[in-house]
């Protein structure tokens, strides 16, 4: 893809990223939902981190608080720090085979989920952290498929 259209490639996977996010799930489903927005801008900042990096990430948190109707901020700060992460390890991410970036993305959102069900447990809302094994394997399902349609529609350097 030209980096002409590097715009609308990160616009067409967010508006995919969004319609998967605000998709009807029926019953105990809707907790095991991968956060499929999170996913998508954890693949651009990996596999490109020169000019999609916080910033973004926070943008698009934001519009996931807005969407998903949660507290304003809370997107904000889980998409920031997923991307901080990621952001630090971007150098060697990009070389990592498909089976460790998937660990690593694993392994973010768990020790981030873990921090969430604190902040949670915290004020006495309900933390859902006992969902969090399955919600974290089905990321891990859903994560090939992202990283893969990223690194198709990434813009070539030149």
């Amino acid at each position: 893809m030209e980096s002409d259209n590097r715009g609308v490639a990160v616009g067409l996977t967010l508006v995919l990223a969004v319609v998967l996010s605000l998709m009807p799930l029926s019953g105990d489903w809707i907790v095991w939902k991968p956060n499929f927005l999170l996913l998508v801008v954890m693949a651009w900042v990996i596999h490109w981190p020169n000019d999609l990096g916080i910033f973004f990430a926070a943008s698009v948190g934001l519009l996931s608080d807005i969407l998903l109707r949660m507290t304003l901020g809370h997107s904000v700060m889980v998409f920031t720090l997923c991307t901080g992460a990621i952001a630090l390890l971007s150098r060697w991410a990009k070389y990592l085979s498909m089976l460790q970036r998937a660990l690593l993305v694993a392994l973010i959102i768990t020790v981030v989920a873990v921090l969430e069900a604190s902040v949670f447990i915290f004020y006495g809302r309900p933390s859902a952290i006992e969902h969090l094994p399955m919600k974290i394997l089905l990321s891990m399902l859903a994560w090939p498929f992202i990283d893969r349609l990223v690194a198709r529609l990434q813009p070539k350097q030149g």
